[in-house]
This record gives C-alpha cells, structure tokens and sequence, in this order.
C-alpha cells in the first residue's frame, strides 16, 4: 500500500500537510470564502512545489506575507502558516543560503515598494517582521535539521570506512605473525634437518655397514639437505623484507628471554607452575612470542614498572600471563603493541586454537593467553586496528554545520538591524517632513488661501491620527494634520489641525494626543 515505496510515503506526508493547512485555513478565515479560497490555493502550491522545487515553495510561502498589505486584520493567521511550513520544508532541501538570501531579499523589496504605492510604509514593517520570524527563522531551523543529518551521515561513512581499514590492518598484522611463524618454523625445524642431515653423515662414513645401508644413508642425508633448502626458500617468500632481523637466540625459551630481560635492566620476575612435558613446538614459540611482545610494551609505556610472568603447564593448555603494574616514571600504561602487536599476538594464538585476551588492571596492564596443546585454528574473532586519518569530510560537514549555525544567529541579528535602521530612518524622515513649527502656525490666519501658505507648510502630513476624539470637523471641511514637535519616541502627541473649504483655510486648531 502507501508505506510500500518512499514515493508513496512521500505523498502520503504532502497530503497530510495539505490537509493540516487547509485545516488552518478554514478555521482563520471562515466565512470569508474568499480568503478560505486564496490560502487553499497557495497552500496547495506550497506543497506541490516543496519536494521538486523547493526555491520555488519558499517564494510562493514567502510572498503570502505580502497579503497583510491588503488584510491588515491581526486574525489572518495563513499567511504565516504557509509562510513557516514552507521555510521550513526549503531549508531541509536547499544547500545553500544564496537562494534563500535572494528570495527574502526580493518579497521585502517588492513589500516595500507595495506600501510605498499604497502610503501605507508602516505596514511594510509588519510584512517584514512576519517575513523575519515566520519564513527566515522557519528556513533556518530547516537548514540545521539538514546540516545534522549530514553530519549524522558523514559520522556513518567514517565508521563503516574505519571499520574497512582497520579490517586491512589486522589482516597485515595476521600477515606478518605468518610470517614470524614461519621463521621460527625454519629456525627449529631446520635445525632439526641440519641434525639429520650431519648424523646421516657420519653413519655413511662408518665401516662396520654394508655398502647398501651407506647407499640409504647417503639418500637420507641428500633428502634432508634438499629439504632444508626448499625450507629456506619457502621461508624466504614469506618473510616480510622490510622486517628487521630476528636479534633473539634460535630457539630460545622464555626462561632464557625473562633472564635476558632481566640482564639489560627490566624488573621482571617469572613464575612457573606445573611441568612442561611434551609441550607442543608451535605452543611453546607462541608463548615465547607473548611473552616477549608483552615485554618490549611494558618497557616502552610501563618503565620502571614490576613485571611478572607467570607459564602455568595444565594438563591440557599453556596458560601464558604477562602482568605490569604502575609505571614509576610518569607514563601511563597502554595497550600491547603499538599498532599491529595486538593483532598479531591474537592470530597468533588463534592459529594454535587458543585465544589472548588483553586490558587494564590494577592500574597497570595484563596480557593472557591460553594455548591448547592440541589445538586446531579457530575461527577469527574482532581485531582491532589503529583509527586511520580518514576524516577529511567529516571535518568539512562539521565546518559546514558550524557555519550553519553561525548564519542561524547571524541572519535573523542582520535582518532585524537592518528593519530597525529602516523604521528609524523612515521614522525620522516622517517627523521631520510632517513638524509645523509654532511660529508658522501662529503666522497662520483664518480666511487665507491655501496656495498662498502652501510654502509655510510642511511637505507631508503626520502619519496616523490622535486616538482621542477631536473637535467636529466643519461641514464640507477637509483637514490636514502636521506635527507639534519633533520627538521621535514620545506617545500620544498633539498635532496642529488645519481645515479647508475651496481651498479656503476656514479653521485651525490643536488637538491634544491624550484627554486633558
């Protein structure tokens, strides 16, 4: 049905928003059919140009502001509805504020020009009041809602990029213990052969054998050098060339690398529970592996800090713990490795069927690995990586949100200081070309022409009338109204009331702003 397509929902949105403002409309106007009539139609117009042509929509909303000119009634609330709803649905889908800056721009001209024709200027400051509050703000609450959910987005983008990359991390970092393991496969395994290879050797130089246990020596011992070769050039395909050479004893043991620790200076203590029997060779190289990795980190972010390592031989598995505590020197303790040691140590242990689990505790750091002395590969679980300098568009979202944000206060303060210079600068343009000064209306005498002081005048007449009753006009009078004084901001003001008849001046009087 409607929810089976973002189309249909779409539509399903539009013609409820219709149906809320022809709901508004309805109620603000009715029975004026008309006006019902007219804010159906530009309701409508809204919100069939919102989606498609949103620049559009927001002219359309914007320009019903302007109907206050001819409706100056306080109850005509459809303008600012439409106005609002169609600010709102631009700023969502417009990307950029020249657009919206021209729309406003042209509607408050055109406004303005409209009063000027229509000598009604004070009404142009209340279209652009309704044009601040109900299309600028409306538009600009549309915006950030846009700017957010980009930021929502790029804040995504970067996850599921981070979370490729540090895939490709542990990867190489899986890549690398490889080929780590399969150097010390050559280093004891070839060890192993060479062995072979010398002790066929001298068994093939002893007199006491026949001719054909010698010859079968001989094969054994050309079959171990040919394997030892085929060993070393494996090995030598998988080695990463930009890995420095191995500095540890072939072979060593992790007491032999605790004493060695111990030798340059490291506080480390070893603790051994149980019996090494029959430990399998790949169990005993990845317990070597931890324990060293483990080490060289204690050392690098833990100096001066105790370090214990504990091998506990179970019936079953080899329970390897490297623990550090605080660090004495001012560092802080951190995680093993410095980008692929973690990693590495977990694939490692992974491959001989066991796992490793790493974290703080107690202040300072604990590596633990348990290693099955019959394990096989188990499945891979989260690998963690280093965070990689990909935030380049989430920073530009970001500035653009900041930005955005900038405008939503600096808009509306412009807007709003540029209305208020207008209203001072037309305000004192109507006081000063509407005052009659008290000497020219004393000068003024009952009976002369209006032509004849027509120079004595002021150019334009007050704006607006007292709000206090006034003396009856004279019967076929028309009159005119100019200032007492020139205060910009004082209340009811008094205002000279100058009649004529034929162009006759036939009475002049002052009336008073307030009842006295």
């Amino acid at each position: 049905m409607f929810g089976s397509s973002p189309r249909h929902r779409a539509a399903v949105v539009d013609v409820l928003l219709w149906l809320a403002l022809f709901a508004g409309v309805v109620a603000d106007s009715a029975p004026q059919w008309c006006q019902v009539a007219a804010g159906v139609a530009w309701s409508g117009l809204v919100v069939v140009t919102g989606r498609r042509w949103p620049g559009c929509a927001l002219l359309v909303g914007a320009a019903a502001n302007l109907v206050q000119l001819w409706e100056p009634s306080e109850s005509d609330v459809w303008p600012v509805l439409v106005s609002a709803v169609a600010g709102l649905s631009a700023g969502r889908r417009v990307s950029t504020t020249v657009p919206a800056a021209a729309v406003f721009s042209v509607v408050a001209v055109v406004g303005l020009t409209i009063a000027a024709a229509m000598d009604e200027i004070w009404g142009w400051f209340d279209v652009a009041v309704s044009l601040l509050f109900f299309g600028v703000l409306p538009w600009l609450a549309g915006r950030y809602r846009q700017l957010r959910a980009l930021l929502a987005a790029a804040g995504w983008q970067r996850a599921e990029q981070l979370e490729r990359e540090r895939s490709l991390v542990a990867r190489e970092a899986r890549l690398v213990e490889r080929t780590r393991i399969a150097r010390d496969m050559h280093d004891s395994l070839g060890h192993e052969l060479s062995l072979i290879a010398m002790r066929a050797g001298a068994l093939e130089l002893d007199r006491g054998l026949t001719e054909p246990h010698r010859s079968v020596l001989g094969e054994l011992r050309a079959a171990s050098v040919e394997a030892t070769e085929r060993l070393r050039e494996i090995v030598g395909v998988l080695r990463d060339e930009t890995s420095a050479a191995p500095v540890e004893p072939a072979g060593e043991t992790v007491a032999e690398l605790v004493a060695r620790s111990r030798a340059s200076g490291v506080w480390v203590e070893l603790v051994t529970t149980g019996v090494a029997a029959s430990v399998p060779v790949t169990v005993d190289r990845t317990a070597h592996r931890v324990v060293q990795e483990a080490l060289t980190n204690a050392v690098k972010h833990a100096p001066g800090a105790r370090v214990t390592v504990r091998l506990m031989y179970g019936a079953a598995a080899l329970t390897v713990t490297v623990t550090n505590g605080r660090p004495s020197v001012g560092a802080s303790p951190a995680a093993v490795g410095g980008g692929q040691g973690l990693p590495g140590l977990r694939e490692r242990a992974r491959l001989v069927g066991g796992a490793l689990r790493a974290g703080h505790r107690d202040g300072g750091y604990e590596v633990v690995a348990e290693l099955p002395y019959a394990g096989v590969p188990i499945g891979r679980g989260a690998d963690e990586g280093e965070g990689s300098d990909s935030t380049r568009h989430l920073s530009q979202v970001r500035r653009a949100a900041r930005r955005g944000m900038a405008v939503a206060v600096a808009v509306p303060g412009s807007i709003g200081m540029v209305v208020l210079v207008l209203m001072f600068g037309i305000r004192g343009y109507e006081v000063t070309h509407s005052f009659l000064a008290p000497a020219a209306y004393d000068a003024l005498r009952v009976g002369q022409q209006r032509p004849g002081i027509a120079g004595q005048l002021p150019p334009q007449q007050v704006d607006g009338r007292p709000d206090v009753p006034e003396p009856p006009v004279p019967a076929g009078a028309r009159c005119e109204y100019y200032r007492v004084t020139q205060d910009l901001f004082g209340g009811p003001i008094d205002v000279y009331r100058l009649c004529f008849v034929d162009g006759r001046l036939i009475d002049k009087t002052v009336v008073a702003g307030t009842v006295r």
